[in-house]
């Protein structure tokens, strides 16, 4: 029920998106992106020993899906882009997880940022606390500051379960913040 309410929430934006007429001028051209991410894994349970620190590090390609698929949704890049990413994450509890999936960034203004990502790869638990299968599925929300050399700051918020594909189902809830850098900054070009 909850990855439903995500999802229609993710059309509503991408929707009132495409009906306002103020865009950015000129279309964002986002390079690819090195991302490291630090959060508190199950940071709502009530049980201290099912928490942990939550460490990530991922890569978002800047290639915009969109206009792959039709040549007309290239108006669209300068509010709203797709992007794959692929990326892994480990806790303080040794569980792992690796993941690939798609982000969607809506470029609210220059410089402000909604992404929302849905992910799927293979969970390792760890010590941590059980999580049905093996098989897990991401749904992120961000929001950032962009700066103008494409440094991205963002808060995230995260829920990784199994989607009842078992029995047992409690799900993750994460809160943490990002760091995205052109990989030409770390790189070079």
């Amino acid at each position: 029920m909850r990855r439903i309410v995500w999802v229609a929430a993710a059309i509503t934006l991408i929707l009132c998106n495409a009906a306002k007429a103020q865009t950015i001028d000129p279309p964002i051209n986002q390079p690819d992106l090195v991302s490291f991410g630090l959060g508190y894994n199950d940071f709502d349970k009530s049980e201290h020993h099912k928490r942990a620190a939550d460490i990530r590090f991922e890569y978002e390609w800047g290639l915009s899906l969109l206009p792959l698929i039709d040549s007309s949704l290239k108006s669209w890049d300068s509010d709203v882009q797709f992007h794959p990413f692929l990326g892994t994450e480990t806790t303080t509890r040794a569980a792992q997880y690796g993941l690939g999936g798609f982000d969607m960034d809506w470029y609210l203004s220059k410089h402000y940022v909604f992404t929302w990502s849905e992910g799927a790869g293979f969970y390792y638990r760890g010590n941590a606390a059980r999580m049905g299968s093996f098989f897990q599925f991401r749904s992120q929300a961000e929001f950032g500051y962009r700066f103008d050399n494409d440094v991205r700051i963002t808060g995230e918020f995260s829920h990784i379960s199994d989607a009842k594909i078992t029995c047992i189902n409690p799900g993750a809830e994460i809160l943490g913040i990002y760091l995205r850098v052109p990989t030409d900054m770390i790189f070079g070009k």
